[in-house]
């Protein structure tokens, strides 16, 4: 038993003796390698002060003061307008990329569509119904497809028209 041991030991010992020696021709071969140079330092731009002119700028100490209202913009009375303050209904919350027209229903009160929500719920839209976040209102249905008059702010208090299409597909985007 003890021979078994001591050959035990020994084995150790030259295993690490081995490792150590190994370790030493990696640490010899590392440090004999050429060193390579340094990557440059990034180029930084010049700081230029600018000056503050205090009669032509706010100033920065003061926080900006609200438009009064005779000084907004009026809306024009000449432009098309949608009706924004009606209540708005369940289809107007998506975007047209996330509604899917399924189908049609025809019956004796006219052809309806069946139209998906990207949450997977069906819907069944008539003409008048509204859907999109353009203020889209359905103006026909056919089989291939339904038809949307939309109202697309100009950014200066009017609002243009635009007739949008859902084809019949499968799934919504």
């Amino acid at each position: 038993m003890k021979a078994r041991l001591t050959l035990l030991l020994i084995l150790v010992g030259l295993t690490a003796c081995t490792e150590e020696e190994d370790l030493r021709r990696y640490v010899a071969e590392v440090r004999s390698r050429p060193a390579a140079a340094p990557e440059p330092m990034p180029e930084l731009n010049e700081y230029v002060p600018e000056a503050y002119v205090p009669v032509s700028e706010r100033s920065p100490f003061v926080s900006p003061r609200p438009e009064s209202a005779a000084s907004r913009r009026q809306t024009p009375k000449d432009c098309e307008q949608p009706d924004i303050g009606r209540p708005r209904q369940p289809l107007e919350r998506y975007s047209l990329n996330n509604l899917a027209m399924r189908g049609t229903l025809q019956n004796a009160a006219g052809m309806r569509a069946l139209v998906v929500s990207q949450d997977g719920t069906t819907h069944l839209v008539a003409p008048g119904d509204r859907l999109g976040l353009d203020h889209g209102e359905v103006t026909a249905i056919s089989a291939t497809g339904l038809t949307l008059r939309e109202y697309v702010s100009d950014g200066r208090g009017c609002w243009t028209q635009r007739e949008t299409t859902l084809a019949l597909t499968g799934e919504p985007q």
